[in-house]
């Protein structure tokens, strides 16, 4: 996993308490140190850390609050248990290592793997993700969404994304991996790389927010280099062990309960999600991830 010192963490942290968000400030001493839901039914808040990954989560222009599917799950599962959430502005790698560090509580729904399996838990899972290919929608020098198209083209990915491994399993490809997903758009937009592998909803989601940007999906990943559904399902992190059991065990019941009685479905229309693909399978599905 491709993440920042702890240092620079605690130095990017100082400055995203500062960040809009929701709920009051709590200070770092005031946490209870061995139990996330004690800590949580003392302060009354749940901390996030934010990666600006529109739809999940993303600052509303008007606004300037922050908005998106996680954003309206984990307000209302901190609506539930009578808490608020608190948001810290971080890049995707940084945000797991605060999350690991119990510097934040929780991180935007991220995929599955080995590596952050050792460091961060997982909630149960939340929502099926796909990924894709997209281009520059002016000048596209990748014509077709396939291994063979994309051999030896300049391919952006998120830096501490599953996207990473993706754009490396293509030959002679040239891997780009930025620190932000506003950064690998405006470089597609701009010509400065081929091609970008990111999740379906976000090159929509981001013309929308931008209409300037010059980009467009060209179709999803090739399958043998995608890895299986289930490990591209998006989840909730959260501190590793025993620490953020009992935290876990509420997060997981209300995550089944919207997504079993179409609660989820009507958080995702909001961003123009109707389709029924996104939370294919999710409600019989295991609170754990069991491998494949």
């Amino acid at each position: 996993m491709n993440t920042k010192s702890f240092a620079s963490v605690l130095a990017i942290l100082g400055l995203g308490a500062v960040l809009a968000g929701c709920g009051s400030s709590t200070p770092t001493a005031s946490k209870t140190p061995n139990d996330l839901w004690a800590q949580v039914q003392k302060t009354h808040v749940i901390t996030m850390a934010e990666t600006s990954y529109p739809p999940e989560d993303f600052q509303d222009p008007t606004t300037q609050q922050w908005t998106g599917f996680d954003v309206d799950v984990l307000q209302g599962f901190a609506k539930s248990i009578g808490a608020k959430m608190q948001f810290t502005s971080l890049p995707l790698a940084s945000a797991i290592q605060a999350v690991e560090n119990h510097q934040q509580d929780i991180t935007i729904d991220i995929y599955w793997t080995k590596q952050r399996a050792q460091v961060i838990s997982f909630s149960r899972p939340m929502f099926d993700w796909v990924d894709v290919v997209g281009v520059n929608s002016q000048h596209p020098t990748i014509k077709a969404a396939t291994v063979a198209d994309m051999t030896g083209k300049s391919l952006g990915v998120v830096i501490g994304s599953e996207e990473v491994q993706e754009a490396q399993k293509v030959p002679q490809a040239t891997v780009k991996q930025f620190n932000t997903l506003d950064e690998a758009l405006a470089a597609l937009s701009s010509g400065r790389i081929d091609g970008l592998i990111v999740p379906d909803t976000d090159i929509p989601q981001s013309k929308a927010l931008n209409p300037s940007l010059q980009i467009k999906t060209l179709g999803s990943v090739p399958a043998s280099i995608s890895p299986p559904l289930a490990s591209i399902r998006g989840y909730f992190g959260v501190p590793k062990g025993s620490y953020s059991t009992r935290f876990l065990q509420h997060l997981n019941s209300y995550i089944k309960k919207i997504e079993c009685n179409g609660q989820e479905q009507q958080m995702l229309a909001k961003y123009g999600m109707t389709s029924t693909v996104y939370l294919q399978g999710l409600c019989s599905a295991s609170n754990v991830y069991k491998g494949f």
